[in-house]
């Protein structure tokens, strides 16, 4: 631990590199003592450390974090309150967040490929990511070979159409945003993006969608993809208004082949509903979004709002 100790004299660090150095859970313990006032993102990946316990760290400010490929990461504990985005892709041995209900701005979760959390640490992190302020914003949610599934609505078997879903009177008043799951068998690791569109039902030339009960394939090559858009984060577009009666979705085919599958659902969440029980934060300065800009939110030609999200 030496070799990096000189990182950890400036208090004015912004972001901080640690991958591929090999630290166990001895160097995080002998970490303890420093502190990063001004660290926001914190490159972790590729090391042997088996617990995480981010009480021991003084991060006050951390909004990003990288643990990808840290095989031996059973726990990731104590997340700091501030921490915006996690990507904890390929942690085979990862068994638990811990308690994630004060992270009121994570926002964007990535957990590709093998992990040991299953479908229930699934959802108790989804639901935890609902309940925060990101529910006035969006929330991005990358997992593989788990099922969270929720509702039973628009079923997307073909990537080449384009879907619409008609919204009832006064959707505005009575729903907080829409939920959508997204789901692949590709055999790439690369992510198509999705574009979402609200608007009137006669400017769009597309067929509605279909409700369906079918079951997707489970298969622990599959990747499910949960993204959530809060109409409140759409208020600047002047889209909240009842000319505006559907929502259509579509898929960027450019990652897909001919024996790729995709699997596409959408649900409207109600006000009040259970899992969302949080005040609204109006103050957004603490929703924290790297360069790849996850969701753009644009006018379209077509006087409709679109929304881009790459997850």
């Amino acid at each position: 631990m030496k070799h990096i100790e000189g990182w950890f004299l400036s208090g004015c660090l912004r972001k901080l590199d640690l991958s591929f150095c090999e630290l166990a859970d001895g160097d995080i313990r002998s970490a303890a003592g420093w502190e990063l006032p001004n660290l926001k993102e914190l490159n972790l990946a590729t090391n042997k450390f088996v617990q995480l316990n981010f009480s021991l760290l003084r991060l006050p400010r951390l909004k990003w974090l990288n643990v990808s490929h840290c095989i031996l990461l059973v726990q990731l504990l104590e997340l700091p309150s501030t921490i915006a985005v996690v990507i904890a892709d390929e942690c085979w041995s990862l068994e638990s967040f811990g308690d994630t209900s004060n992270c009121k701005w994570l926002w964007k979760l990535s957990l590709l490929g093998k992990n040991k959390l299953g479908p229930l640490g699934g959802d108790i992190l989804l639901n935890s990511m609902l309940q925060g302020n990101a529910k006035a914003y969006f929330i991005s949610f990358g997992l593989s070979g788990i099922d969270i599934w929720r509702g039973a609505s628009a079923l997307w078997v073909d990537w080449e159409k384009t879907y619409n879903m008609l919204l009832p009177p006064d959707w505005y008043n009575h729903f907080s945003g829409i939920l959508m799951f997204f789901q692949n068998n590709m055999k790439f690791a690369c992510v198509p993006n999705i574009t979402i569109k609200l608007g009137v039902h006669e400017n769009f030339q597309c067929e509605l969608a279909q409700e369906s009960n079918e079951t997707v394939l489970k298969s622990h090559n599959n990747q499910t993809h949960v993204g959530y858009v809060s109409f409140i984060s759409l208020r600047h577009t002047g889209c909240l208004n009842s000319t505006y009666n559907t929502i259509s979705f579509s898929l960027c085919n450019q990652c897909l082949y001919g024996d790729d599958e995709c699997w596409f659902r959408a649900v409207l969440v109600p006000k009040g509903d259970p899992m969302q029980t949080t005040k609204i934060a109006t103050d957004s300065s603490e929703f924290w979004d790297d360069d790849r800009n996850t969701f753009i939110v644009k006018l379209d030609s077509n006087s409709s709002v679109k929304i881009l999200w790459k997850p």
